[in-house]
């Protein structure tokens, strides 16, 4: 027995070897389709091709290409093989039976390819198109043209495939059920009587790029889980663009859902539907289940409902950083969802309240129809009233009546009706109030003042969120008859300045000729003033003349007022410092040659750099610097300065250098004058 074993054990061995060999020395083949071949001698080569693809699947072995012809294949495929099938001619190259049959493609083996055909079905098939009981398939670039009640492409426990670029049209649509990891991408389907796509009882599926429209659902899912539905177009799909029903762990992320009667009918736990937009669905999103994120998502002209999460299922949802826009409703709830994340909330167009410390949200929560509430919201903040206008009596006007009558004109950017109170400034008291005027309207009222009474008010302006306050206006009523002598007012002046320097103005030199000033009120003529001060600066912010209006009042409430000018120039300019880098200058080959640049000068400063370059390629900083050149020439000495205000001038002069003169050499010549002289001695010695 043991012998026996060991022989089954050694003959299984050699077999599998042997079928090893053959996988390894083996290589696939290219097979040609062409129906329209007339002989009946086809091989499958390109010169010989088979008539029927069904022929040359059945001769095929796994590994093999396809190739397809144009032409029409009136024929079902049985794909048991690991095989690649290529259209040549994607619209001319049709598989379509005409008898009654179940599938006009059935795919049962791994690893099957199918591209580039036009597939058709109409009420000879009476269950799908294409139908897949393996894995990894891929059907790509196809036509599938449906009719009747029947499955575009059904998945039957099929896992790992791709489904992409095709073009989908009619029947029921594609059915995928208890399959895992399929992937379905930019494909385009069209006019399905159930669904672009159906899920049943799947996991991790890809939706990603593909265009659902006219369908009678987009996508369906029931009971699936962790599903990535990324950047599909879905639109006007009759009943809804996407209905997920009993999701979990998925992701629905940068779809556009448009024009359908419910955009995203949604029903999951544990999901995240974020950056999506929804425009111009009656409902865009029915939400449903339990602890789902639902943010990012941008609502827009909704005819009914942006989101309708009223349902008893639906809780425990954080809804936030979505943007709420054009709805005719934007959202209706149970009370039972959170539509912020504690810190931030969504973003609603009819938000219609106030920011007063301006952090960006709202400072009153948005109420949810039917219950719940956005505590963190934002949109668009009310605004405060504009500042109000003084219509009477003018700002420093004297000689006012003793029954005057305050006028002021109030605005308001996003409120009908105001109130506006009116106070004395002196010491803030209320003079009055008034309340519904219209915005802008006038608002007033009457006084009864004193002979020389000067009168400093102002008021408040309320759209019953927010207030402004006017300006402090001032004006004296009529003098006491007989008049003291009057103030007499000096503002000073005419005063000039720059653009945000401060400029001090000086009323000093006022006085009252039979008392003393009690009282300085300034109008610097761009909107703003100060009172009080008798020598107050201020700051201008534009250029241009302006007119400056001192108003004293005296110990007995006697107004003098007059006025000056005040010149306000644009940045002060910088005059140009002058260059003198003195010369022509002369010097010798390696002597110090000293060059002085004090007589250059600056305007309106002083300078603050020395820049020489001296023509040979050698630079030196300092007013008064020295050089020695190598080489004897004429150089071009250039002096660059620089003043206090970054202005700079150049100039430049000249140096001639040359070689010193050496005494000439008289040893040699004195040296031969001594042996001349000597030999005539010595001749003259012979002689004698």
């Amino acid at each position: 027995m043991v012998v026996r074993r060991a022989v089954y054990l050694v003959s299984g061995l050699a077999i599998g070897l042997s079928v090893l060999f053959m996988a390894i020395s083996g290589h696939a083949r290219d097979i040609y389709v062409d129906v329209s071949y007339p002989y009946s001698d086809g091989d499958g080569s390109v010169e010989h091709p088979y008539t029927s693809i069904q022929q040359a699947i059945d001769n095929a072995e796994d590994g093999d290409s396809i190739y397809v012809f144009p032409g029409i294949y009136n024929e079902t495929l049985l794909i048991d093989k690991e095989l690649t099938l290529q259209g040549l001619d994607k619209e001319n190259t049709t598989i379509w039976k005409n008898d009654s049959h179940r599938y006009t493609i059935e795919v049962t083996a791994d690893f099957v390819t199918i591209e580039d055909f036009t597939i058709k079905a109409a009420k000879g098939c009476y269950v799908a198109a294409i139908y897949v009981k393996s894995d990894n398939v891929v059907i790509q670039g196809n036509f599938i043209n449906v009719t009747g009640d029947i499955w575009a492409i059904y998945l039957d426990s099929s896992d790992g495939d791709t489904v992409g670029e095709n073009l989908v049209r009619g029947g029921k649509g594609i059915y995928v059920t208890s399959s895992v990891n399929d992937a379905f991408t930019n494909n385009n389907i069209t006019n399905c009587s159930v669904a672009g796509i159906k899920f049943f009882n799947s996991q991790n599926g890809i939706v990603y790029g593909n265009t659902f429209l006219y369908n009678q659902y987009g996508i369906y899912t029931q009971n699936c889980a962790h599903f990535n539905i990324t950047n599909n177009t879905v639109k006007r799909n009759d009943v809804a663009g996407m209905n997920l029903y009993n999701i979990e762990n998925s992701t629905i992320y940068g779809n556009l859902f448009s024009r359908n009667p419910t955009g995203l009918n949604f029903n999951g736990i544990d999901c995240t539907v974020r950056n999506n937009t929804f425009d111009g669905n009656d409902i865009a999103l029915v939400l449903h289940g339990s602890n789902n994120a639902i943010l990012g998502n941008l609502f827009t002209n909704s005819i009914l409902y942006a989101m309708d999460a009223s349902s008893a299922d639906c809780e425990n949802n954080v809804i936030y950083k979505n943007r709420f826009l054009k709805n005719s409703n934007h959202a209706k709830g149970n009370g039972k969802n959170m539509w912020d994340n504690g810190e931030v909330g969504n973003y609603w167009d009819d938000y219609n309240d106030v920011d007063r410390d301006h952090d960006g949200i709202g400072d009153y929560p948005y109420n949810i129809q039917g219950g719940g509430m956005d505590r963190y919201p934002t949109g668009n903040f009310l605004k405060p009233p504009n500042k109000p206008e003084v219509i009477s009596p003018r700002d420093g006007e004297s000689n006012v009546g003793l029954s005057p009558v305050l006028q002021v004109k109030v605005t308001d950017p996003d409120s009908d009706k105001l109130s506006v109170y009116f106070y004395r400034a002196s010491d803030n008291h209320l003079l009055a109030e008034r309340h519904g005027i219209p915005n802008g309207g006038i608002a007033s009222c009457t006084l009864h003042l004193p002979y020389d009474t000067v009168m400093a008010w102002y008021v408040v302006v309320n759209d019953s969120k927010l207030e402004n306050v006017s300006d402090i206006w001032v004006f004296n009523t009529v003098p006491i008859p007989p008049t003291n002598d009057k103030p007499v007012s000096d503002p000073g002046g005419p005063y000039q300045g720059f653009v945000g320097i401060p400029i001090q103005f000086d009323g000093s030199k006022s006085y009252d000729p039979d008392g003393e000033i009690k009282f300085y009120r300034w109008n610097f003529g761009d909107g703003s003033g100060e009172i009080l001060a008798e020598k107050p600066t201020h700051t201008y912010s534009k250029a241009g003349n302006y007119t400056v209006t001192l108003t004293v009042i005296d110990n007995n409430g006697t107004s003098g007022m007059a006025k000056t000018y005040a010149v306000i120039m644009e940045e002060e300019a910088n005059a140009e410092p002058v260059s003198d880098p003195g010369g022509p200058y002369k010097g010798k080959v390696n002597k110090e040659i000293t060059f002085d640049g004090s007589s250059s000068y600056d305007p309106d400063g002083e300078i603050t750099s020395y820049i020489w370059n001296f023509g040979d390629g050698s630079t030196a900083m300092g007013k008064v610097v020295t050089h020695t050149y190598e080489k004897a020439g004429t150089y071009m000495v250039t002096l660059t300065v620089i003043d206090n205000g970054g202005k700079v001038s150049v100039n430049s002069t000249s140096v001639t250098v040359s070689e010193e003169k050496k005494t000439p050499d008289l040893d040699i010549p004195c040296i031969f004058a001594g042996i001349i002289l000597a030999i005539i001695l010595t001749n003259m010695r012979r002689k004698k």
